[in-house]
């Protein structure tokens, strides 16, 4: 009796050791908790989540979906992984997205357990639905290798079914890292959780009715709205021509250093309504290796002073703080995958990431992905904030991709 007992101890013993792959390599056990304690009462709570877990050196991943509130997987190679939680649920009739992360979970050890808050986030009307931020490389009229990255943009798409107005709408990069990403700044304000924190913002014009978007229709936010296919700015080399867009932000006509002049064309100018760096720089420059990129509607007065400030740094360490309630939508860009654990944006606005693995300069973009169709055509973007899940990349950027519309007021365009 006892050598059976025996044997029965040593089988379960065997079966609790971390199994191996086909290949001789360890693998181990994980499972990720969900914690709703964050969500509001008015907020329905979903059956289940679906649950990624993403290995952070080698980008595979594995999904699994929850029951009765936790997710399993098994055959996770050893490391620290991205574990991201996302569900969907109508409360109100508003869609919700409802998700949350962890974004250096340790897993080395079979059975480990990860708990995920989440926060609920309402469906926005406005989206991110393209962004081309890399840049390009060319040949100029000499024969020289060359950069450039003026000819960056950003569409934004109406997502809905009901017309909604540009007007006061904000863009912005979020700041949140010292330079080198060695630390994430903490910010001298009472529940800074609530709040992204930005250096510069750009504002639209109008009154609340100026500029109708129409379901299906974008616009385009030019850094510099100009044809940059011309032959004196990169000799056919930039994959855009931003002369159409709705949108530009800058500030005034200015001549670079290399004698190329910045003009100010028919495109509708943004305010840099905020500024806490202090430079005159023309144009909203942004890094050609990804930002963490919001827009909003701001529910008071942006104030151009009494900065916030970031207590733990000593260069770069102010900004004006954006209500998280204020955000429609947020996207982020990072360089490459050793990225995931310094993000710049909370999970409820955006819980996943994007990397370009050409690097920058390549001419590329990032594009929503389309859902579904309504039965006019009209084009639904598919919007789980999520940026993994949500965008793909594209080896060229096309403006209004998908058939999205122009809006009737811009006359300009071709």
């Amino acid at each position: 009796m006892k050598k059976a007992l025996f044997s029965i101890a040593l089988i379960a013993a065997i079966f609790a050791l971390p199994s191996c792959s086909k290949d001789g390599v360890k693998t181990v056990s994980a499972s990720a908790t969900i914690d709703e304690s964050g969500l509001a009462s008015s907020v329905t709570k979903p059956e289940s989540y679906a649950v990624t877990f993403t290995n952070v050196s080698t980008t595979t991943s594995v999904t699994a979906t929850t029951e009765n509130g936790t997710a399993v997987v098994t055959g996770l190679v050893p490391g620290i992984y991205k574990v991201t939680a996302t569900a969907t649920t109508v409360s109100g009739g508003f869609t919700y997205t409802i998700s949350g992360s962890e974004a250096s979970a340790s897993i080395v050890e079979d059975g480990t357990k990860v708990s995920l808050k989440v926060a609920a986030a309402k469906e926005s009307a406005l989206l991110f639905k393209e962004i081309y931020y890399t840049g390009c490389a060319f040949k100029d009229t000499t024969g020289i290798d060359a950069d450039y990255f003026r000819d960056q943009y950003y569409e934004i798409y109406n997502n809905s079914d009901q017309t909604v107005y540009a007007d006061s709408l904000c863009i912005a990069e979020t700041r949140y890292a010292y330079y080198d990403f060695s630390f994430m700044y903490t910010w001298d304000i009472p529940n800074p959780e609530n709040y992204v924190f930005c250096s510069v913002i750009w504002q639209m014009p109008g009154t609340g009715k100026d500029y109708p978007i129409k379901p299906g229709e974008s616009i385009v936010v030019a850094q510099w709205a100009t044809n940059h296919k011309a032959k004196k700015l990169t000799n056919g080399g930039s994959p855009v021509d931003l002369s159409g867009a709705e949108f530009e932000a800058i500030t005034k006509s200015t001549t670079l250093w290399n004698g190329i002049v910045i003009t100010d064309g028919p495109a509708i100018n943004m305010a840099r309504t905020v500024n806490s760096d202090g430079y005159d720089v023309p144009q909203w420059l942004t890094p050609v290796s990804g930002g963490a990129y919001v827009i909003f509607k701001p529910s008071k007065a942006l104030k151009n002073s009494d900065f916030i400030t970031a207590t733990n740094a000593s260069w770069g360490n102010t900004g004006r703080e954006i209500l998280l309630s204020d955000i429609l939508d947020g996207v982020q860009a990072v360089g490459d995958a050793t990225r995931a654990t310094t993000l710049g944006l909370p999970t409820s606005v955006d819980a996943g990431y994007i990397f370009l693995p050409k690097g920058t300069y390549t001419g590329q973009s990032i594009s929503r992905k389309v859902s579904s169709k309504t039965a006019d055509g009209r084009v639904i973007l598919q919007d789980t904030n999520n940026t993994t899940n949500d965008f793909e990349i594209q080896d060229t950027p096309v403006i209004r991709r998908d058939g999205a519309g122009k809006p009737s007021w811009n006359t300009w365009a071709k």
